[in-house]
């Protein structure tokens, strides 16, 4: 009996990227792996791949990654005979003649130019709507993102596929943040405007004259800012910056954690909060309708935009009793599965001309 030839393929180029857009790929090769589903392959730049071999494979460096996407994986692609092919961003070239289907995390940089680098902004206004429109259905992080498709892009393709949960690494390490000894609050995320982080430092003041010894660990990679942003990074009493943590220890200083503070102002989803849930650590979230959408009736509290309104959401959170085992159960309904399967009924919707 002939081994089932894949259908699809999902683009592998990005396994290596330490942002969301990685994190996002690899938990729906996990998601895909455990289903075991031979329709679906992974172009990666050595060929065609099942999703736990390009899980185990060793990523693409940048210019074997540019290589990859333009050159080799398009031919891998053709050869094969593929009819779909899935972006999880919106980098890369597929050959004539496939479907094609692209993962819109979020549109923060139409919904707020400021928030970026001004290069960078204009990028994503030139390219992020062109990959959009082409392709053959677009799958949207939240109910929220779909809707800003529709609005700012004009995009009815779209299909709502929520995130899912990590598969812990099953690493044994103390919960905790190394160098930090006491209670301490969690931030986690890349630094960019639009995590409202700035707000946070300032809400630290009111919140230890509350609670004195409680540090607030931030746990990012810097990604852009203003010098006053860096410079309260540095200088915040009882602040310690970590930078970007390894797996490991991302997930000691989750399950170590007193509470998740997440002040967005934009998400498409909004990882963080769901990787506390999963560890039973209850969380703030801010203003992005995303956020409210997807957590509104688990928060332990949510706050504003504002350094008062944070501070104030936070105490109250502090001063309740979390309900761990709700939090599991909430986060464990995330499955990488889950996602791939939902993500798989999409691929086929898309190619057999089903409803988005």
């Amino acid at each position: 009996m002939h081994e089932r030839a894949p259908e699809f393929a999902v683009y592998g180029a990005s396994l290596g990227n330490p942002g969301g857009t990685g994190v996002y790929l690899r938990r729906l090769l996990e998601g895909f792996d455990i289903l075991g589903d031979p329709s679906v392959s992974v172009a990666m730049p050595e060929g065609l791949m099942s999703p736990g071999e390009a899980l185990r494979s060793r990523p693409p460096g940048v210019f074997a990654k540019v290589f990859a996407e333009h050159l080799s994986i398009p031919a891998a692609i053709r050869t094969a005979g593929i009819r779909l092919v899935h972006f999880p961003a919106f980098s890369g070239r597929a050959p004539g003649g496939a479907a094609t289907v692209v993962t819109v995390h979020d549109l923060a940089f139409a919904a707020n130019p400021g928030w970026f680098p001004a290069v960078r902004a204009a990028w994503y206004r030139m390219a992020f709507p062109r990959v959009a429109r082409n392709a053959s259905l677009v799958l949207a992080d939240s109910v929220f993102t779909a809707s800003e498709l529709r609005k700012r892009l004009g995009i009815e393709r779209v299909r709502t596929v929520y995130l899912c949960a990590g598969r812990p690494s099953g690493a044994a390490r103390e919960p905790g943040v190394e160098g930090v000894s006491g209670d301490y609050l969690l931030f986690v995320g890349t630094i960019e405007p639009r995590k409202n982080i700035l707000a946070l430092l300032e809400a630290m003041p009111a919140i230890r004259a509350a609670r004195p010894g409680l540090e607030l660990v931030v746990a990012g990679r810097w990604g852009w800012g203003d010098a006053a942003l860096l410079e309260r990074l540095h200088k915040t009493p009882g602040c310690r910056w970590t930078g970007h943590l390894d797996r490991e220890s991302l997930e000691a200083a989750y399950a170590g954690a007193r509470l998740l503070v997440y002040p967005s102002l934009y998400e498409g989803f909004g990882l963080p909060p769901l990787e506390a849930a999963s560890v039973g650590v209850p969380f703030v979230i801010g203003p992005a309708e995303s956020l409210k959408e997807v957590y509104g009736g688990v928060a332990a509290a949510s706050c504003g935009p504002d350094s008062g309104s944070i501070a104030a959401a936070v105490l109250s959170a502090l001063d309740s009793e979390p309900d761990r085992d709700g939090l599991i159960s909430f986060a464990a309904g995330f499955s990488p599965e889950r996602m791939a399967r939902e993500t798989l009924d999409a691929y086929r919707s898309c190619l057999h001309g089903g409803e988005a």
